[in-house]
């Protein structure tokens, strides 16, 4: 297909991607899937996915997509961190229970993302389903490690298998959506509807437009 039927292009599906593999490796473990020990596992993904999320939020910066461009950065530096908790702990320079720093973390990542997923509702189902189950696994997990409460931990770990199907299917559609130049994969009407002046703000900052009608 010529490069003048194809949508529009961007690089959000491939740090969606990496984020996948991350996700699935520590969900894996939590649920006891597998050994503890191979949570070391995270210190080649979380780096190799630092950067491809750090390259694609750079992307998408670069071609005035401010909402998934800094989201994307701010995934990749979730993933440095693991990545680096992980190598240290190996390294026996950082404790086994790190939850007392953890918990403020992913407090904090997590009400950025609730800041951020409004707009995300205007943009597909896919979409809005992503940031949601992305806002209570980080905002569960961290107020589980703060406070003690093991149910939100609970919460949390099985919040993972739904963030990584919706990555799935935004990745896959996106990309195929993109490069057909017609509608593959269709990635659900959005949650909430563009009727008014905010929904004309929140269009701007869409995640991964494509210029093809998904419903």
């Amino acid at each position: 297909m010529s490069d003048q039927k194809r949508g529009h292009v961007t690089a959000g599906p491939a740090g969606l991607m990496v984020l996948a593999f991350y996700l699935g490796c520590l969900f894996a473990v939590l649920k006891g899937h597998a050994s503890p020990e191979l949570l070391v596992i995270l210190v080649p993904l979380g780096l190799i996915g630092g950067v491809v999320q750090l390259c694609a939020g750079f992307f998408e910066l670069q071609h005035g997509r401010s909402l998934p461009g800094n989201v994307m950065c701010a995934f990749s530096a979730f993933m440095f961190l693991g990545m680096g908790e992980q190598l240290l702990k190996v390294l026996k320079f950082l404790p086994a229970n790190s939850s007392g720093v953890d918990g403020y973390v992913f407090t904090i990542m997590g009400l950025l993302m609730v800041g951020f997923t409004f707009a995300f509702l205007y943009k597909t189902l896919a979409a809005g389903l992503f940031m949601i189950s992305t806002d209570v696994f980080f905002l569960c997990a961290g107020v589980s490690w703060l406070f003690g409460i093991h149910a939100l931990f609970t919460i949390a770990a099985w919040s993972l298998p739904v963030v990584i199907v919706t990555i799935i299917w935004q990745a896959v559609g996106e990309v195929l959506n993109s490069d057909m130049g017609e509608t593959i994969i269709g990635l659900g009407k959005p949650l909430l509807t563009q009727s008014s002046t905010v929904s004309d703000i929140a269009k701007e900052y869409r995640m991964g437009e494509t210029n093809v009608k998904v419903s």
